[in-house]
C-alpha cells in the first residue's frame, strides 16, 4: 500500500504541468521534453498516411451522400408517346400525348432524410478522427521501439568500451605477472561477448528504424534526446481520475459508435414511415382525333403496401438493437483502456525513478569492481560479475526509461493534449 500511495502521490505532483490548454507552443514544447518527432512536421506526415486519406475520403463520401438526401431519390419524369386512331368508316388520326410525374416524400421523409445525412456525416467526421488518433498510437508505439533499441545499442556500445579497459587491466597485470594468463583470456572472452552484443543490438536497431521510416515516410527521426530528462521532470496534474475522465469525454471511439447509434435510430424511423408508401403525381395534356378533342389532366398512383416494408422495418430495428449493445461494449472497453493507460503512466514513472536509482548504484559498484581487480583487491570473476549485474542494471534503467516516456505520452494523446485531429466534429 505505501508503493501505491507513493506512486499515485507522484502522479498528482507529476501530472501539474500537462493540464495545459493545448496550444502549438505546448505541444512543441512536449514534444521535445518526451524525445518526440517535432509536432508540426509529424502532424503532415500523420495527414498524408494511407488510411487517413481513406478517412478523409469516407467525408468526402458522407458529404455527397448527405447531398443525395436532401434532394431525394425521386426525380421528374417525362413521359411522350403517339398514337393512330383508325376508324372503320372515317379517318384516320395522328394522336400524342404527354405527362410529367414525380413520386413525392411525405409524412415527414424528407425531415428523416435530411437527419440521417447530418448523422452520416457526423459519424465520417468521427471516424476520421478516430483514424488520426489510432494512427498515432501506431507512431507513438513505432517510434518507442525504435528509441529502445537506439538505447540498448548505445548502453551496449559503453559496456563493450568498458570491457576494453577491462581487457587492458588485466593484459597489464598478466604481463607483470600479477595473474594468470586465464584472466587475460576470460576479459577477452567478455570483451568479445560484448562487441556480439553490441552488433546484435545494432541490427535490431536497423530494422526497427527501417520499419519507422516505412511505416511513416518523412517523420524526422532525429530529435533530442531525452537522456537531459531526469525522471523528476515530467509531471502529470491532478489525480489519475481527472486524466481517466478527460479521456472518456473526448473519445472518438465512443463518439463513433454513438453516430453509430443514432444512424441506426434514425434508419429504423426511416423504414417505419416507409411501411406508408409515397404517392406518385402527374399532370397530363393528350390531342386526339387529329386535335379536334384536347385534353389536360392530373393523376396519382399510390403503391399497394406489402410484407417487405414491414420486414425492413423489423431489419432496421435490429440493427438498432446490435448498435446499441456494440456501444455499450465500446463503453466498457474505452473506459478499461483509459484507466490501464493511466495506471500505466503512474507506475513507469515510479518504475523509472527506481531503476533510475539501481542503474547509478551498481554502475558505481561496477566501477569501483574494476579498480579492485587492477589493484589485485577482487578476482577477475567477481569483477566480471559487477560489471554484468551493471550492464543487466543499466538495460533495464533504458527499459523504464523509455517506458515512462512513451506511457505519458500515451496519455496525452489519448486526451487529445498531443497531436489531437485537426479536423472532426471538435
Amino acid at each position: 500500500m505505501k508503493i501505491i500511495r507513493q506512486a499515485v502521490a507522484v502522479l498528482a505532483l507529476s501530472l501539474h504541468g500537462l493540464l495545459w490548454a493545448g496550444t502549438a507552443e505546448d505541444e512543441a514544447v512536449w514534444t521535445q521534453r518526451l524525445a518526440l518527432p517535432p509536432a508540426v512536421p509529424t502532424r503532415d506526415v500523420i495527414a498524408a498516411l494511407p488510411q487517413v486519406q481513406g478517412a478523409r475520403a469516407g467525408m468526402d463520401l458522407a458529404r455527397a451522400r448527405q447531398q443525395g438526401l436532401q434532394s431525394g431519390a425521386y426525380e421528374w419524369t417525362l413521359r411522350a408517346g403517339v398514337q393512330q386512331r383508325s376508324e372503320t368508316a372515317g379517318p384516320n388520326y395522328i394522336e400524342n400525348d404527354v405527362a410529367l410525374e414525380r413520386s413525392i416524400r411525405w409524412g415527414g421523409k424528407a425531415q428523416a432524410d435530411r437527419d440521417l445525412g447530418e448523422a452520416g456525416v457526423s459519424a465520417s467526421q468521427s471516424s476520421y478522427a478516430d483514424t488520426w488518433h489510432e494512427s498515432v498510437r501506431g507512431l507513438l508505439q513505432a517510434w518507442f521501439d525504435w528509441q529502445r533499441g537506439r538505447s540498448a545499442t548505445r548502453v551496449q556500445g559503453d559496456q563493450t568500451a568498458l570491457a576494453q579497459q577491462q581487457l587492458d587491466i588485466a593484459t597489464r597485470r598478466v604481463k607483470a605477472g600479477d595473474v594468470p594468463r586465464l584472466d587475460e583470456l576470460m576479459a577477452q572472452a567478455e570483451r568479445d561477448r560484448m562487441q556480439a552484443q553490441q552488433q546484435q543490438a545494432l541490427g535490431q536497431e536497423a530494422q526497427l528504424r527501417t520499419e519507422l521510416e516505412k511505416r511513416f515516410p518523412g517523420l524526422a527521426l532525429e530529435t533530442a534526446a531525452a537522456g537531459e530528462i531526469s525522471p523528476d521532470a515530467l509531471q502529470l496534474p491532478g489525480e489519475p481520475a481527472q486524466w481517466v475522465q478527460r479521456i472518456l469525454d473526448d473519445n472518438h471511439e465512443i463518439e463513433l459508435a454513438e453516430a453509430e447509434v443514432r444512424m441506426a435510430r434514425l434508419r429504423s424511423e426511416r423504414a417505419s414511415l416507409d411501411t406508408r408508401p409515397d404517392p406518385l403525381l402527374g399532370v397530363r395534356a393528350a390531342r386526339e382525333r387529329g386535335g379536334a378533342e384536347n385534353i389536360v389532366g392530373a393523376y396519382v398512383a399510390i403503391p399497394l403496401t406489402g410484407s417487405y416494408r414491414a420486414s425492413e422495418e423489423k431489419a432496421a430495428l435490429a440493427q438498432l438493437a446490435a448498435a446499441e449493445q456494440r456501444l455499450l461494449q465500446t463503453r466498457q472497453r474505452v473506459e478499461a483502456a483509459a484507466q490501464r493507460v493511466v495506471l500505466r503512466a503512474t507506475y513507469a514513472l515510479a518504475t523509472w525513478r527506481r531503476q533510475a536509482a539501481v542503474d547509478q548504484a551498481m554502475a558505481r559498484v561496477a566501477e569501483l569492481g574494476m579498480k579492485a581487480y587492477g589493484l589485485g583487491e577482487m578476482t577477475l570473476t567477481e569483477a566480471l560479475q559487477s560489471r554484468r549485474t551493471a550492464l543487466d542494471a543499466a538495460l533495464a534503467a533504458e527499459a523504464a526509461r523509455w517506458d515512462a516516456l512513451e506511457a505519458v505520452s500515451r496519455v496525452l494523446v489519448d486526451a487529445h493534449q498531443l497531436w489531437a485531429a485537426e479536423e472532426g466534429p471538435h
